[in-house]
């Protein structure tokens, strides 16, 4: 009998657009990435040039602009405001009829035109020149709507580069990061990107949160390497849900006897956790102690009617039992 954990625990943690709400940003400049532009046209033809612009799709044609590399001139889309191309940004641009457009950076203007010249002379007047680390602006309405829904769409395709691309521009744009934040966690632990978070939670309060989000998706995935990134933060875990996830953990590595040395430790911190009651019901059950078994199993049929899960598992295990006994 093995808890289907990620049910109970990543229907908290996956958002719902609804569920999202929005704060200001800073008034500082905060660290961009390296600007990007999106490359529409490219052609030696002025007049070539001239009538692409008449494909750009209204609401981006005031971003769109034509620069002339040596013999080329260079059709490209590019915001000062936003450092990233977003993704529907490159699908509006295909679907207006620029099928061969790609994503360029500072780092890679020798890829700018269809000959790769070296590099990509701007006026020297130009605000959004590619060399600029722009001050980031919040999105919109309606760019934050989209980016929510390419996120959902992105984890639900189990695209979760994708996804985790979507969740660090949210962040990075300013949007409330506290549920955004948890999501990235989750994600990061799939990668295995402890670190990433790390930085991401230094100073912040409530970390365990997020580290709880980490160690969800890090499970669902498989890593290895859960119980190292989270050995250091045990000692500061009062609610016993680091040492539950360990618990998880040695269980799926089969080390029985860490598993419950670990799930005792998170009864002990929270015994009225009912994830963690659970956990330690099944670790007691599988070390053979039928009696306390039934004892905590019973505890939990106790609980509310949004532990319908967890309640009929302990229900038919107690019925299990019983038949035994």
């Amino acid at each position: 009998m093995k808890i289907l954990f990620s049910l109970v625990l990543l229907s908290r943690l996956l958002l719902n657009a609804n569920e999202l709400s929005f704060g200001n940003v800073p008034n500082h400049t905060q660290t961009s990435p390296k600007m990007q532009a999106l490359q529409l046209h490219s052609s030696k033809n002025r007049e070539s040039a001239l009538n692409s612009l008449k494909n750009a799709p209204p609401y981006y044609r005031r971003h769109v602009d034509i620069y002339q590399e040596g013999e080329y001139y260079i059709t490209r889309y590019q915001n000062s405001k936003y450092p990233i191309i977003l993704p529907w940004i490159l699908r509006d641009f295909k679907k207006a009829g620029f099928k061969d457009a790609y994503v360029v950076s500072s780092s890679d203007a020798s890829s700018l035109a269809s000959d790769k010249p070296k590099s990509l002379s701007l006026p020297k007047t130009a605000s959004n020149s590619l060399n600029h680390q722009p001050i980031q602006a919040p999105l919109n309405q309606h760019d934050q709507t989209r980016l929510i829904a390419d996120a959902r769409k992105a984890y639900e395709q189990r695209d979760f580069t994708q996804a985790t691309i979507c969740y660090e521009i949210m962040i990075a744009s300013g949007m409330k990061e506290h549920q955004i934040l948890l999501n990235l966690a989750y994600l990061y632990g799939r990668e295995g990107s402890f670190g990433l978070l790390e930085k991401k939670i230094e100073g912040k309060r409530g970390i365990n949160e997020y580290l709880y989000a980490y160690g969800a998706g890090a499970l669902e995935a498989g890593r290895s390497d859960l119980y190292h990134s989270f050995s250091p933060y045990l000692i500061y875990d009062k609610s016993g849900k680091l040492a539950m996830l360990c618990g998880y953990f040695f269980e799926q590595e089969n080390d029985p006897k860490r598993a419950a040395a670990f799930y005792k430790m998170a009864y002990d911190a929270s015994p009225s956790d009912p994830h963690i009651l659970y956990a330690y019901a099944r670790s007691v059950d599988i070390s053979g102690d039928k009696e306390k078994a039934l004892y905590l199993y019973t505890q939990i049929t106790q609980l509310g009617s949004a532990f319908d899960p967890l309640r009929t598992a302990s229900q038919s295990r107690i019925q299990t039992l019983r038949r035994i006994q």
